[in-house]
């Protein structure tokens, strides 16, 4: 049994298909259905029921593609992290979303290049779904993801916390205010997550806390577009407050007037703990210190009192 015997199972496991297995592998289907058949002799078992019609997993099949997934996988973040480890420039590979960029992110990078001139901190920007998957499969050591995307695999820290506030178009009539209420806001046009993502229900949940339900006119899943929208007068939404921190044009920030003692946008920095180079241990616990030394950027409220 090979890595390659072990890729070829789960692309037939995942397709369920002998040509489309094949042709996503590159190869003909003759060899690939014989090395099936070899893997199978050599485990004793049946991985596959097969007929004229249907391909589908055996109960050994199933049990036997959750180790092969796993087996890749692992072969696959071995590889890259050898790669690393034998760059000539010691690098760190942060994953972000975009409230990353907002204060902390920045300021910690400053200080980590002064402290560690030697690593190299490559950025990508993000979603956050996505960076858990990078991760997993080792293309990111370290990543900044709105709290509460849980993986079992996975470790996580808060590193940064904030209420919410209203962000309003400064051409409109709400924009001479300095707060509103969530019933008020319900009123107007609102932007609003897609329904895949969690903050979805959680922006949801706190309007259904006031009895009120929010007119969606537009969704977005990134911060920086929802506030061009409302720049562009398409509707409000509810943002970290963090974001004020961009003084983003055409838009004005008011407080949000209800009592929500446990509603705060959180974001937490993940990582696996399988997966650490040296560089990125070193950036760990930087971060770890850092903030302990500067807990004003842990919780953003201490400085946007002004809000």
């Amino acid at each position: 049994m090979d890595l390659r015997q072990m890729r070829q199972f789960v692309a037939v496991a995942e397709e369920l298909h002998f040509a489309r297995a094949a042709k996503r592998l590159n190869m003909a289907q003759p060899p690939l259905s014989q090395a099936i058949r070899r893997l199978e002799l050599s485990l004793g078992v049946d991985l596959f029921d097969r007929t004229k019609r249907s391909v589908e997993l055996t109960a050994a099949g199933r049990i036997f593609l959750v180790e092969a997934r796993r087996t890749v996988v692992q072969a696959e973040v071995a590889r890259k992290m050898a790669q690393s480890a034998s760059a000539e420039i010691p690098e760190v590979r942060i994953s972000f979303i975009g409230p990353a960029l907002y204060q902390l992110l920045p300021e910690i990078l400053l200080h980590f290049r002064a402290a560690a001139p030697n690593i190299h901190p490559r950025l990508f920007e993000i979603p956050s779904p996505q960076q858990i998957d990078g991760i997993l499969s080792g293309d990111f050591h370290v990543g900044f993801i709105t709290h509460g995307l849980r993986n079992s695999a996975c470790e996580n820290m808060v590193v940064e916390r904030s209420r919410f506030v209203a962000a309003v178009p400064l051409k409109s009539e709400l924009a001479e205010r300095t707060s509103i209420s969530l019933v008020e806001l319900a009123e107007h046009p609102f932007i609003l997550p897609p329904q895949k993502y969690t903050a979805q229900s959680d922006t949801l949940n706190l309007f259904k806390n006031v009895g009120a339900v929010p007119r969606i006119g537009q969704e977005s899943s990134q911060t920086n577009t929802s506030l061009s929208l409302v720049a562009a007068g398409l509707g409000c939404s509810l943002v970290m407050a963090t974001a004020a921190l961009q003084h983003a044009g055409n838009v004005r920030f008011l407080h949000i007037e209800d009592e929500l003692p446990h509603a705060r946008w959180e974001m937490a920095m993940v990582w696996h703990p399988d997966h650490l180079s040296p560089p990125t241990r070193q950036f760990l616990d930087f971060v770890s210190r850092y903030l302990k030394d500067n807990p004003r950027l842990l919780d953003a409220d201490a400085y946007l009192k002004w809000i």
